[in-house]
């Protein structure tokens, strides 16, 4: 009977752990969703400039 009641305590900590959590995430969401946005942005930005840059060279190479 003990087993039930740590599953059950286990279990009940895991909830109170995650609500709290997800309430965060949900009020940060515009927040999170504008840091990835630009975050993509510097990321396609750098490819787009490597990319650029290889080309280059590679044109002045022949």
């Amino acid at each position: 009977m003990r087993t039930n009641l740590e599953s059950d305590s286990i279990l009940t900590a895991t909830v109170g752990i995650a609500s709290p959590v997800l309430g965060v995430i949900t009020s940060f969401q515009e927040q999170i969703e504008w840091t990835l946005r630009v975050a993509s942005l510097i990321v396609g930005l750098m490819v787009g400039a490597i990319s650029l840059i290889t080309m280059v060279k590679k044109m002045r190479g022949k």
